[in-house]
């Protein structure tokens, strides 16, 4: 299954607040490689004083330069989530062609994942994030595609909207399980769920995808929060 339009979401769609004055940028540099090296080290729960030392600036600069930590870290992992975001736009292809509820559960298996190791993919869903909602937009796009093929086949519920959707499933991605196994059947449990038998199908319907809403930012992000930790998710 494929898009009938490509989904990708293009370097120069991200746009980082960068500062014009050589020394400014030069701080602002200093702080992405050493915030980088830190972060690698000890994880993104890291004190930022010690990012601050590091870069050899005082703690002020930095938040002059990233307000926030969730800032600082989709500043640092931009590429990385701009990479793993357009992996994620190609859908399922050839081993799903005209099983479409199996390439929305496969689907499902690659972001879940993807979600649950990268933690800088969940500022996507941040309400303070404003560079990374191309990427936002590209992810909803797509999982509107393939509900919209689900509903065509009968097998989803049709009051199910993207946003609704996005919301649990990276809730469940986030969620502390001990296993992997564990996270599966949690998203195995949420499918069954949605899924409408061929015994109660409904008739299609428009899928309502609220692209961009606020509100469902602010849910998404905060059920991480209270998953994974403030800390660990760029509080």
């Amino acid at each position: 299954m494929t898009l009938g339009v490509p989904v990708r979401v293009a370097p120069q769609d991200v746009v980082l607040q960068r500062h014009r004055r050589l020394d400014a940028a030069r701080n602002y540099d200093a702080l992405i490689a050493a915030a980088r090296e830190e972060f690698d080290e000890n994880g993104v729960h890291t004190s930022l004083k010690a990012v601050a030392r590091r870069a050899g600036v005082g703690i002020a600069t930095l938040y002059r330069h990233f307000p926030t930590r969730g800032s600082l870290i989709e500043s640092v992992y931009v590429d990385d989530v701009l990479e793993v975001v357009n992996a994620l736009c190609r859908t399922p292809g050839d081993a799903c062609a005209g099983q479409p509820w199996e390439a929305l559960a496969a689907w499902l298996g690659q972001f879940t994942s993807a979600v649950a190791e990268h933690v800088a993919l969940r500022e996507v869903f941040s309400p303070e994030s404003v560079c990374l909602s191309p990427c936002r937009q590209a992810l909803c796009q797509v999982v509107g595609h393939l509900l919209e093929e689900v509903r065509r086949a009968g097998a989803v519920r049709r009051d199910l909207n993207v946003d609704e959707f996005l919301c649990t499933v990276v809730s469940v991605a986030v969620s502390p399980f001990l296993t992997d196994a564990q996270r599966d059947r949690a998203l195995a449990v949420f499918l069954d769920g949605i899924r409408t038998h061929t015994d109660q199908a409904l008739e299609p319907g428009p899928v309502v995808c609220a692209q961009d809403s606020d509100s469902t930012r602010q849910t998404v992000h905060e059920g991480g929060s209270r998953s994974v930790g403030a800390s660990d998710i760029g509080q």
